[in-house]
């Protein structure tokens, strides 16, 4: 459903089924996917309630449509997505209620807005994001209900990215709780923790 296959239906596929050529990285969300070919072009498709597909409509696509040129890495959530390209600017678009989008508001953005320079990984939660800079600092914006930006309160901030942490060469957030993972191989956990998945007993 939704067409998130991109094979041009909406019919579920027991088996594989080709649908492009010259991919070199893919990435897949929860009813949405993308793709980017070995040219950085970045193609979505699949549910597009909030515009998360970046082709500025609010209308679902059966089919992969193009969206950006030199694109290096895309993570989608499907509310909202975010995409990294090959100079190190950081994108994103889709649902803004909870300023998940880093722009400095919380409106809606259905197509690709620049909101950071040097930016070499991102991650996104439900209503959360985190992105990694060249120089290790690890900046998160957005809902914050259980302390999943990990600033040390539960408080919705102004919808831009702030710093949190140095030295993180990885990060990678759930629904919401978040996770990184520092220079030295440490590895922290914050947010959400019902059901144990911080880890910390």
């Amino acid at each position: 459903n939704f067409g998130r296959l991109g094979d041009g239906t909406t019919t579920r596929s027991l088996i594989p089924i080709k649908i492009m050529d010259n991919v070199k990285s893919v990435s897949l969300g929860a009813t949405c996917s993308a793709a980017i070919t070995k040219d950085g072009s970045l193609y979505t498709w699949g549910n597009n309630e909030y515009g998360g597909l970046g082709n500025g409509t609010r209308t679902d696509s059966l089919t992969p449509i193009k969206i950006m040129d030199n694109v290096q890495s895309v993570s989608l959530n499907c509310y909202h997505s975010a995409a990294i390209t090959k100079d190190g600017s950081l994108y994103t678009w889709g649902d803004n209620l909870e300023g998940q989008l880093g722009n400095g508001t919380t409106t809606d953005s259905l197509t690709p807005k620049k909101i950071m320079d040097n930016v070499k990984s991102v991650s996104l939660g439900i209503d959360h994001s985190a992105a990694i800079t060249e120089d290790g600092s690890l900046y998160m914006w957005g809902q914050n209900s259980f302390g999943q930006l990990g600033d040390g309160t539960t408080t919705f901030r102004n919808p831009t990215p702030k710093k949190i942490m140095d030295n993180v060469k990885s990060v990678s957030l759930g629904d919401y709780h978040s996770a990184a993972i520092t220079k030295d191989g440490s590895l922290y956990t914050w947010g959400n923790n019902e059901y144990g998945e911080l880890g910390d007993g």
